[in-house]
């Protein structure tokens, strides 16, 4: 529902402001942020917070690039049809996309909540 909620706030109000960003960023995070620093735990343990800041970032792009268009027949059809096809190679293909997109912030060292390497946490979850 996350996705959907998202979809629908920019939908309506057409506010893709950095204002917003941020705003989202901040609540999505900064508790997590604080649990991290304070216990040590690395940030994939509380990956829900993560997974919501990926999706609604995802979300934001797909929305902002020709958001002027938002409104015609086939332009948010055609977007969202090519962001069908991004999520689909980059988790369900056997290409190494995921791997290549995501290896700058993840890695196969094993960590506390992640004991087969944050990549594969990421890949599980996110999936």
């Amino acid at each position: 529902m996350t996705g959907f909620g998202n979809f629908s706030f920019f939908y309506v109000t057409n506010d893709y402001s950095l204002t917003r960003v941020l705003q989202m960023l901040w609540r999505l995070n900064f508790l997590v942020f604080f649990l991290c620093m304070t216990h040590g735990n690395s940030y994939i343990l509380y990956y829900i917070c993560p997974l919501h800041t990926y999706f609604f970032l995802m979300v934001y792009v797909v929305m902002a690039i020709g958001k002027e268009k938002n409104y015609t027949k086939w332009w948010l059809r055609m977007k969202l049809g090519v962001c069908a096809l991004i999520i689909n190679l980059l988790w369900d293909t056997d290409t190494g996309i995921f791997e290549f997109v995501h290896r700058l912030f993840l890695s196969d060292e094993p960590v506390t909540g992640a004991t087969m390497g944050t990549a594969w946490e990421w890949y599980s979850r996110s999936f």
